[in-house]
């Protein structure tokens, strides 16, 4: 057995099959680094990617703990997510109020949706480097104060400025909210939690218009950015009692207690809590390796063409959505004749069936990857056998071969997209009827019949693209959310900028169904994701 091998031994990496190769220069300077942060107990480390073969629990949370992270987490999403939805029926008022065009309201959409979908890549980039817990205290304070200016203004260029501050204050926790739950989930397990977090972020989608319907009519529009500031700073005092940091380079399975002081929540000085997550006697080995990260990480995972696809495909339907939702406040009013108050409530329909489709879609993921992993592991056995019976029963040749060769590796794509091509044809099945409802002024009924059934599995796609860019790049998860919630973001926002244009030349008809059909024929490239998912699983160095 060569140093090296002995070395990876030692970090407990020898494992079938062998998904992680590490040079001797590599493996040394891991042991190295467990060393210095825990001599005593470097003989013992292992594998701590899965739950099974651990001296230790992956994650020391419990079940209850682990759902009030869910907890904490959608509540800094929610105020992401009902940013957007809350300032939709006040935008006629805002029309009127600083006498501006339809097509100027729209901007202050556009604007909120570039700096959303811009800052999360920068900021979720330094969450994987120096924690979770500050970057989203940073974020909340940020947004706190835009919403204080924002409802304060006096003039257009004002509402500008300050809904681009609110957008790049908030718009990071919705990536960071991925990377907390790829740090205490295992991958059979992380599709429901993340379902989950995505599901009570929606509820901003859901009730935000009908919030800010209520607050505009009973006060004003300013009222809307009182409520925002208000929430946010019971948020920003509830994260930073509570939310722990969860990033494993820095606390490992929770267990280990962070050194920098943003790093610590107050409430791990509760007795109770420090003896569940084993503070006094931590697990050093569940710290993993702190590796380098390079300050271009978004572009080095934009050039995993897989991801790049699925990247692309979320973000055509995501905006599919998005317009849908910003045509309907235009659409109420001036062609229903409808009040600030009833416009909100219309918009319940769409926000419900999403947070039903976020929910029951992550609960699915993890049938469908249990369901898949199952089925794998029965056919590399019998791979494993026929390889024997072919190479003289030298279990050493066969580890090789299959070690080297994709076409052994584990579809994690198929288990993760299966599901994409139903919902994502049906939803915008959904589109196109809605689009020819408006357009002939069907009933009130039908408008939002159509609009919830397209929600209803529009955001199924965001819930898979999430999961698997967790599942792929781990280490860095909140990155890689970070990529997802640019593409989504800056399409929305292209998309909106050209809403008025599009609907004067093509009629709402003509736009969803243009929009629907791009989305469809899109879909098809997820085959190629589908077909090259061995290959991405080997390439990315990953385990079941």
């Amino acid at each position: 057995m060569s140093k090296s091998q002995k070395l990876a031994k030692i970090i407990g990496i020898e494992s079938y099959p062998s998904l992680f190769r590490k040079s001797e220069k590599q493996v040394s300077s891991a042991v190295t680094t467990i060393s210095s942060t825990n001599s005593e107990n470097e003989h013992q480390l292992k594998q701590n990617n899965t739950d099974e073969g651990l001296s230790y629990p992956y994650s020391r949370f419990t079940k209850f703990q682990k759902y009030g992270l869910v907890a904490q987490c959608a509540f800094t999403g929610f105020f992401s997510s009902i940013a957007g939805a809350i300032y939709y029926p006040v935008l006629n008022i805002i029309e009127d109020e600083f006498n501006i065009t339809e097509e100027q309201a729209n901007i202050t959409i556009v604007v909120y949706f570039l700096f959303q979908g811009i800052t999360p890549s920068i900021m979720g980039s330094m969450a994987d480097t120096y924690g979770r817990r500050p970057i989203v205290l940073i974020s909340v304070l940020i947004y706190f104060c835009a919403c204080i200016g924002l409802a304060c203004v006096q003039n257009y260029s004002q509402i500008i400025g300050l809904r681009c501050l609110q957008a790049a204050g908030i718009a990071p926790v919705i990536a960071i909210n991925s990377g907390v739950c790829g740090d205490f989930t295992t991958k059979k397990e992380r599709g429901a939690y993340v379902g989950y977090v995505s599901g009570f972020v929606v509820i901003g989608f859901a009730f935000g218009a009908l919030i800010g319907a209520g607050l505009s009519a009973t006060w004003s529009w300013r009222a809307i950015f009182w409520f925002l500031a208000i929430g946010s700073g019971v948020c920003f005092i509830s994260t930073f009692i509570f939310l722990p940091e969860t990033k494993r380079t820095i606390v490992g399975n929770g267990s280990i207690t962070p050194k920098g002081y943003l790093n610590i929540a107050p409430a791990l000085t509760i007795p109770a809590i420090r003896t569940t997550l084993h503070l006094d006697n931590p697990d050093f080995d569940s710290l993993e390796i702190k590796v380098k990260k390079s300050n271009f990480a978004i572009l080095e995972i934009l050039k995993n063409h897989q991801i790049l696809i699925l990247l692309t495909v979320a973000a055509i339907q995501y905006s599919c959505w998005t317009t849908h939702q910003a045509a309907l406040t235009t659409v109420l009013s001036k062609k229903y004749g409808l009040g600030v108050t009833k416009i909100g409530l219309c918009y319940l329909p769409n926000g419900i069936c999403s947070l039903i489709s976020m929910i029951t879609c992550g609960k699915y993921l993890n049938y469908n990857y249990e369901k898949n992993v199952q089925k794998y592991k029965e056919w590399l056995k019998e791979q494993k056998i026929i390889l024997l019976q072919e190479n003289n029963q030298d279990e050493d040749i066969v580890k090789n071969m299959i070690d080297e060769d994709p076409q052994y590796y584990f579809n994690i794509a198929k288990a993760r997209l299966q599901p994409a091509f139903i919902t994502l044809l049906l939803s915008n099945l959904g589109y196109i009827a809605y689009g020819w409802c408006i357009e002939v002024k069907a009933p009130l009924a039908s408008i939002l019949v159509t609009s919830g059934f397209a929600s209803l599995f529009s955001s199924c796609i965001l819930t898979m693209a999430t999961t698997l860019c967790v599942d792929v790049f781990p280490s860095l998860s909140s990155t890689a959310s970070g990529c997802l919630n640019l593409f989504r973001c800056v399409f929305s926002a292209i998309f909106i900028a050209c809403l008025t244009r599009m609907v004067d030349k093509m009629n709402y008809g003509g736009v969803f169904t243009f929009m629907a059909c791009l989305s469809m024929v899109s879909s098809f490239l997820l085959l190629f994701v589908i077909k090259e998912g061995k290959r991405l699983f080997f390439e990315s160095k990953i385990e079941l």
